[in-house]
């Protein structure tokens, strides 16, 4: 289950990352081999005997009793839906932020490669629900879709679970599937074969792989994945002992949506020259950026965040999908002769379709999730 083109981060379970992020960038669809892989358990192969593989599905609604689904029959008796979406993990640039605020951090440490931008094929959710008795337009404040997939022991709970608000569920645009393929061909599994969730515009720890089970609750997931972890703790809890005795868990709202994000992947240097004037150095930049929702614009500054750029977006597809854009902007001279090199920083800011505007610096928390400050990337002139 290994892949020789990721920089492995942990052996068992198995966490890498490709090691590139100019190659991982150079793809607005990303193949197989440069897709990161996230576990919290042994990765689990169906791929012999998908059959013996089922969903069950129960829920706290009137009319609703358990029913199970052979993977086959969910192919067969549901129509195909393919959405675009990118899949991120919530520690993505959990590394950056450590060394951004020199401060530990728990957990992997993760570089700016835990991304992956894919064409996923499978089951729209809502579908599913609608045919099992979930009205489309009931009072769905306050209930829950929670996944569950048993198929292996994790390393802080018995099964992997995680849930969604059930409105994100039965929102018609809300695009979330039971996926089976990505990018045209079938699952593998290390990315969850036969069958995981793909929530788009969330983080990738609610993307549910091998589910075998689906709860319409009152209540959030029970799981351990979702009580006390990927929460954005407030700086004082420096330390577990500190967030349980003092309950921060039950205190701090578990992550769901995407925040607002860009990474420098690739800078370099050219020059541009007018009539009237000495030679003036330039650098040119390009990335990622994502959000949960669009992607408007992005810009790019190298003085340190006092004057911005436009960058121009070079990819988007669909709502969900990242933005792959690249820009230019010019440096204070550099006159020859002077014998000394100089690094110039190019910092990157998104804003998206919501309004927002990416916020610069990022406060440190002891589970390092969520880091969204500048992207950056150095360069010597």
């Amino acid at each position: 289950m290994r892949n020789n083109h990721l920089r492995m981060l942990s052996e068992s379970p198995y966490n890498a990352e490709p090691p590139c992020l100019v190659e991982l960038t150079k793809h607005a669809i990303t193949p197989m081999r440069l897709m990161y892989a996230r576990n919290h358990s042994d990765v689990v192969n169906f791929e012999e005997a998908p059959g013996s593989f089922e969903l069950k599905i129960e829920g706290e609604i009137e009319g609703m009793t358990e029913v199970s689904f052979a993977f086959r029959d969910l192919i067969a008796n549901f129509p195909r839906k393919e959405v675009v979406a990118t899949l991120i993990c919530a520690g993505n640039r959990r590394a950056k932020m450590s060394e951004k605020t020199q401060k530990k951090v728990e957990g992997i440490k993760w570089g700016e490669g835990a991304i992956s931008n894919v064409r996923w094929g499978g089951v729209l959710l809502r579908d599913l629900l609608l045919q099992l008795g979930v009205p489309a337009n009931g009072n769905q404040e306050n209930m829950h879709v929670c996944f569950a997939s048993h198929v292996a022991p994790c390393e802080q709970d018995t099964y992997y679970g995680g849930s969604i608000p059930l409105e994100k569920a039965m929102d018609e645009e809300g695009d979330v599937l039971l996926a089976y393929e990505m990018n045209g061909q079938p699952l593998t599994p290390g990315h969850g074969f036969p069958l995981r969730v793909v929530v788009p515009g969330y983080s990738g720890m609610r993307w549910v792989k091998w589910v075998d089970r689906i709860t319409i609750s009152r209540r959030e997931s029970t799981n351990f994945y979702q009580q006390r972890d990927y929460k954005m703790l407030p700086e004082c809890v420096t330390s577990r002992d500190i967030a349980d005795s003092q309950d921060w868990w039950d205190r701090v709202p578990a992550m769901q949506a995407l925040p607002l994000n860009s990474v420098v992947a690739k800078v370099e240097c050219f020059s541009q020259s007018t009539p009237s004037s000495e030679e003036n150095p330039a650098v040119r930049a390009s990335g990622y950026a994502y959000s949960h929702s669009r992607i408007s614009h992005v810009e790019i500054s190298a003085d340190g965040g006092l004057s911005w750029a436009p960058a121009k977006i070079t990819y988007q597809e669909g709502r969900w999908s990242w933005s792959l854009w690249e820009g230019a902007v010019e440096v204070a001279p550099v006159r020859s002769g002077l014998g000394e090199k100089r690094g110039i920083t190019v910092m990157s800011r998104a804003y998206d379709e919501s309004g927002r505007l990416q916020n610069t610096e990022c406060a440190w928390n002891l589970r390092g999730v969520g880091f969204c400050g500048a992207g950056e990337g150095t360069i010597e002139l």
